[in-house]
């Protein structure tokens, strides 16, 4: 194959069915990217990707170029939130008097180009203030600086991105969600990388089985993405890009704000009248009225019936979004499902804040009576259960309940279907693991084991030496909670010799930004405590 980009490459990064005659224009473009790269960055780049990827990523900048010149907004977009969260224009990067905003800029391209490239590694992570990005910026924004007085406005790229709804539908909003999030060229390398990934694996997993259901998992894993995944960029939904890129003076700006995360699970079919079919979530028992509007096979429920479903809010109306099927009414599949905390808290999220923070405030406030003080503790897997169990015993006995009051918590309770179970950590090794027990105030306890070696604590008998992996990988990995990685920096980086070096120095800039590029859909700690007896 000759060095040379395709039409098959500039298409990679755009909407499906889409065509427009700037193409062969923004593609020529591309190619002069490419060619103007010297040998020195083609083999820089080459230690970080395949030749397809190179040819994409000189797509990927000719893209942002597209953009700037066709006002379809995705990259100001970014900038907007970025600057709504951080506080100044970009991470990394020095921006001096020669950056201007509605024009195309040398740091944009270096931060395009590292994002590209640490969105395609998952073995390691590239530092922002490698060399290779900026000097492969200034040889492409030589090409676009040249370009930029004369290049076209792609027509037909603005007018997909400026979304015109025919009708005041859920699933017309739903679709544009689903073209920005996964077909435009801001989230090529991360959530379009990352859900055609899910599809490939559901379809090698699913070989033997009938197509009905591969669809059914295919719907299942877009709907995730298009309403409950977030982006590297920024930690955010697929509504929240939409919302910036259209401006709250769009007509559906307030519809598209609307939209919930979506709920997906076991139900009670109760009823229905000419509007909607309600249904009762099993694991918490709240009510939902689905729209009859999103809803077609309302005529073949049965009362009582158990349904899988899942429901989105749009608009101040539940829609029925992702896959349907119905069984008889089942005793202990209803108990199994009040007696999951993960099902319970599925709708935590529809739950008032200020309850479940008084909770927790209660929780945290105990932990650190029972810790001396602190929300962290070292301990051997083999006396974690006895170590959580006791902390929950101390808890409930915190609260000072009369036996009248206590006895009435646990009649509601079981009243609501939950018996609740002992703390149980039998996935430790009991003979090898050392576990890290950190109170999370948004989200109860949390353990780590084997991490010991980054926290050079009095209190820590498990320590022998500093662990430069141990600590990189609190900061990197998605296993650990944002509030627990804020906690192991603000008590621990002046104690560890690896956070006074360059890079990991400067990383504390912009860590924030960072630790939403990592941690990715578990930066945003979700409580998972199992509310019973109460409604929202």
């Amino acid at each position: 194959m000759k060095n040379k980009i395709y039409l098959k490459h500039w298409l990679e990064l755009k909407p499906k069915n889409y065509s427009s005659n700037t193409d062969l224009y923004y593609l020529k473009i591309a190619n002069e990217i490419y060619s103007n790269l010297d040998n020195n960055t083609l083999t820089a780049l080459s230690q970080l990707m395949n030749k397809e990827d190179i040819y994409i990523l000189c797509c990927f900048i000719t893209c942002y170029f597209e953009d700037i010149i066709s006002q379809t907004n995705i990259w100001q977009a970014f900038k907007e939130q970025y600057a709504q969260q951080h506080h100044k224009k970009l991470p990394f990067y020095n921006i001096d008097d020669n950056y201007i905003d509605e024009e195309i800029n040398v740091q944009d391209i270096a931060f395009l180009i590292w994002y590209f490239t640490n969105s395609l590694e998952d073995e390691w992570f590239v530092t922002p203030y490698s060399d290779t990005f900026l000097i492969l910026a200034e040889q492409a924004i030589s090409v676009l600086d040249e370009a930029f007085e004369y290049a076209p406005e792609n027509e037909q790229l603005k007018k997909l991105f400026d979304f015109k709804p025919h009708t005041d539908e859920f699933y017309e909003t739903r679709a544009f969600l689903q073209m920005l999030f996964f077909d435009s060229y801001l989230f090529y390398p991360d959530v379009k990388r990352r859900f055609d990934f899910s599809i490939f694996e559901i379809i090698e997993e699913s070989k033997d089985e009938d197509s009905n259901s591969i669809m059914g998992y295919i719907r299942e894993v877009t709907d995730e993405f298009t309403f409950n995944k977030v982006s590297s960029l920024l930690s955010l939904r697929a509504k929240d890009w939409a919302k910036q890129v259209l401006g709250p003076t769009h007509k559906s700006y307030n519809d598209i704000s609307s939209i919930s995360e979506k709920i997906t699970g076991l139900f009670l079919y109760k009823k229905q009248n000419n509007e909607s079919v309600t249904l009762e979530h099993i694991a918490s028992g709240i009510v939902f009225e689905m729209t009859k509007k999103s809803f077609d096979n309302s005529h073949n429920l049965n009362e009582d019936a158990i349904i899988y479903i899942g429901l989105v809010k749009y608009k101040n109306e539940w829609w029925f979004s992702g896959n349907f099927f119905m069984q008889e009414f089942n005793a202990d599949t209803i108990l199994d499902q009040k007696n999951s905390a993960q099902a319970r808290a599925e709708v935590n999220f529809l739950r008032d804040e200020n309850e479940i923070g008084k909770i927790m405030q209660k929780q945290k406030k105990a932990f650190l009576d029972f810790n001396d003080n602190s929300l962290i503790a070292f301990v051997k897997s083999n006396t974690l259960n006895a170590f959580v169990n006791d902390y929950f015993a101390f808890f409930n006995n915190s609260l000072n309940l009369t036996k009248e009051e206590s006895e009435n918590v646990q009649k509601r309770t079981k009243a609501d279907g939950y018996f609740g179970s002992e703390a149980n950590f039998e996935g430790f090794d009991n003979d090898t693991d050392e576990i890290v027990v950190f109170f999370n105030p948004v989200s109860g306890l949390e353990m780590y084991p084997n991490i010991l070696n980054a926290f050079p604590d009095k209190k820590n008998p498990f320590f022998k030496e500093e662990d430069r992996e141990d600590a990189l990988y609190i900061l990197m990995a998605p296993d650990y909670s944002t509030e627990f990685t804020n906690y192991f920096i603000e008590n621990y980086k002046d104690k560890l010799s690896i956070f006074e070096k360059e890079p990991y120095r400067s990383y504390f800039d912009d860590l924030d930004f960072l630790l939403k590029f990592w941690k990715k859909d578990k930066y945003k700690s979700k409580n998972t405590i199992a509310l019973t007896g109460r409604e929202i």
